[in-house]
Formats: structure tokens, C-alpha cells, sequence
């Protein structure tokens, strides 16, 4: 049987039901005082082209530390790479959340992070020298996952990956093929965003299906939805019974940073809710939309109750030790504590924030949260 990859995961969750393939018109919240315009100014200038920007700057570092390990295949040169390579994927979960526009043209998710990666499917690809990286089949064979199995293998010393690389030509071409294709995408979408994009997103102000406060809110909750499951949820055992899948887990191979990929996505995501940009100046974000809606939950604001939830789920997420893949056999109890903490988080995003914005959520994840 197929080991479970992102990908199930994202065809379940981008199904919609078909009374919501319609656009409805929802009851708009009282809010003409709110600033919407620039709220929506805010995201696009401060934070989501800013992220992009960074992502693809350090795509092209990673690419200029892997052109110098080709010509010089030794262990020095690969471990430059790997820092490159963990960079570049930090920096990646910064812009994952930004499925809309031209990023939903370009399919980043599935074509950047479908993990686990198929080492089988890369093997094949290698041996033959024959692909197509664009095909639904290699969706699994590529992004950040196929090159984390190519830097790293299993069990592996630096020497053996780097003799690897040394005795075949078809490993070395493969790995440029995969980068090539991130940058390629992010080029599009930056290019994109610099042109007529950004004016589109910012002049779209309702609250429909479609419009830009529309998108921001649902990729927020979908990326969430991502994290809950496929970064902690499954590897935890949350979707198999409780038989625990570490080999699921994000970036296994390199097996030293799957937690510091929760806490730089759910770090994003914080951001995203605060209107915060990436060098921590704080713009006009959903936080300040919600206190301008005055909108309460149970003794306090929304708002607050939000805020607070990221501190508390970022609290658990940090308490968990490095490798997740060892955390979930050795301190599952650790795990499972933040994995409690992101479902209330996703509970008031998901339900509570989209109700009172009038907010309509488009996709299903299929478990109910």
C-alpha cells in the first residue's frame, strides 16, 4: 500500500462541498470603520511579497552552495549545502500559507513539500535518467523532501553521501532538476506578485468566497489544518490508530529539524494573524479586524483568546526535543500535549474568527478537527 503522503492529505482538504462552490453572499460584519485597504496593503507589502522575496533568496544560496559542492564533491563543501539546504527550508514555511494567486497557479505545496518523499520513485527516476518532475506521479520524488533524502540518506556518513554523489552523474543532474523547479516557480510568483497580482489582492476588500480576506483566512486555517496532521498528527499515530509513523515526519532525513519546521510554521502563522512582517514590525492584521468587530468569546475579546492560544501552542511545540522522530517514540505524551494546544488554536481560528468576520471556510479536511 502507498505510505500516506501530503498529498491525500491536500486532495481531501481542497475538496469543497457544492453549496460552497457558489458564491454566496454573506451577511457583511460591521466594520466600515475598519481600515480594510490597508490591512490588506499591509499583507501584501509587508509580509507576503517580503517572505517570498526571502524564500527566493535563499533558494538561490542554496543553489549557488550545491553549484560549488558539484564541482568540489567533498564533505566541506556538503555540509555548506546542508546549512543552505535547512535555510532554504525554514525560509519555505513562510510563504506555504500563501496558497492564492499566482502561488495556487504554480501548486507550491504539493509541487515544494508532499512528504514523505518516495525514495523508491527517486531511485527509479535516478537509475533510468529518464522524468518528468512535473507529472502527479514525481510529486512525492521532489521539492525539499527529495533533496532532504538526497543530502542526508538513511544511516548514511557524510562520506557515503558524498561518494554518491561522486559516482553518479544522474543523482548530481537529478538534484539540480528539483531546485531548479523551486526557483523557477518562485520567480514566477514574485514576478507575479510585482505586477498586476499585488494591485488585484489589494483592491479585492469584501468578504466573500474569492476575496482576498477570504483567502488569507482559509490558506491560515488550510496551513494549520497541515500542521495539525502532517507535521504532528500522523507521525504521532493520530490518523493509524495510534501506531506512531516517524518515518512520516518532516525532513527525516536530515532528522534535526522537524520540530524548528512546526515552530517557523506556526511562527508564520502568528504572524499572518497579527499583520507582523518578518522583521517583527506589526501592520494591521486580522488581531486588529477582530477588535474593531468587538468580538467576544466567553469572558474576553477573540482577539486575545487567540493570541493567547499561539503562546500556549508555541510553548508546547517548543518543549518538544529534536528529532520529532525520536520525540513521538520517546516523549509521545510531550507531543501530544502540543498537538491539543494547536487543535484549540485551530478551533478559534477555524470556527470563531471566520463567524464573526462573516467568513466562509472552503475546503474540508475531512476529520472534524
Amino acid at each position: 500500500m502507498k505510505k500516506i503522503t501530503i498529498l491525500l492529505i491536500l486532495v481531501l482538504a481542497s475538496t469543497l462541498t457544492d453549496c460552497k462552490k457558489k458564491k454566496i453572499a454573506e451577511e457583511e460584519p460591521i466594520d466600515s470603520s475598519f481600515d480594510k485597504s490597508g490591512m490588506l496593503n499591509n499583507y501584501s507589502s509587508n509580509v507576503i511579497i517580503p517572505n517570498f522575496q526571502h524564500s527566493k533568496n535563499t533558494l538561490d544560496s542554496f543553489a549557488l552552495a550545491y553549484n560549488n559542492f558539484v564541482a568540489g564533491k567533498t564533505t566541506a563543501n556538503l555540509l555548506l549545502v546542508r546549512q543552505k539546504f535547512i535555510t532554504a527550508y525554514v525560509a519555505y514555511q513562510h510563504i506555504e500559507s500563501f496558497e492564492f494567486g499566482p502561488s495556487e497557479t504554480e501548486i507550491v505545496r504539493a509541487n515544494f513539500n508532499t512528504f514523505p518523499t518516495d525514495s523508491s520513485q527517486i531511485k527509479s527516476n535516478i537509475n533510468s535518467g529518464s522524468y518528468d518532475l512535473s507529472t502527479v506521479i514525481n510529486l512525492d520524488a521532489k521539492g525539499f523532501p527529495a533533496i532532504d533524502y538526497l543530502l542526508y540518506g538513511k544511516g548514511l556518513t557524510d562520506n557515503q553521501v558524498v561518494d554518491l554523489f561522486l559516482n553518479s552523474s544522474n543523482r548530481v543532474t537529478y538534484l539540480s532538476n528539483c531546485l531548479n523547479e523551486m526557483q523557477t516557480k518562485i520567480n514566477t510568483i514574485l514576478s507575479a506578485w510585482n505586477s498586476g497580482y499585488n494591485s488585484t489582492f489589494k483592491h479585492s476588500t469584501g468578504s466573500e468566497i474569492g476575496s482576498s480576506l477570504g483567502m488569507i483566512v482559509n490558506q491560515l486555517n488550510f496551513e494549520l489544518d497541515l500542521l495539525k496532521n502532517a507535521k504532528v498528527g500522523i507521525p504521532l499515530g493520530k490518523k493509524t490508530l495510534g501506531i506512531i509513523m516517524p518515518q512520516n515526519c518532516e525532513a527525516y532525513y536530515a532528522n534535526t529539524i522537524s520540530v524548528n519546521l512546526i515552530q517557523e510554521c506556526l511562527l508564520n502563522l502568528e504572524n499572518i494573524y497579527l499583520g507582523r512582517s518578518q522583521t517583527g514590525n506589526d501592520g494591521l492584521g486580522l488581531d486588529d479586524y477582530l477588535d474593531a468587530l468587538k468580538s467576544q468569546h466567553t469572558s474576553g475579546t477573540l482577539n486575545n483568546t487567540i493570541k493567547n492560544q499561539f503562546n500556549i501552542a508555541k510553548t508546547k511545540v517548543a518543549a518538544i526535543p529534536e528529532p520529532l522522530s525520536s520525540s513521538i517514540q520517546s516523549n509521545a505524551a510531550v507531543v501530544d500535549a502540543a498537538y491539543v494546544e494547536i487543535v484549540k488554536l485551530l478551533v478559534l481560528l477555524k470556527t470563531d474568527m471566520p463567524s464573526a468576520m462573516g467568513i466562509v471556510i472552503t475546503y474540508q479536511d475531512g476529520d472534524g478537527d
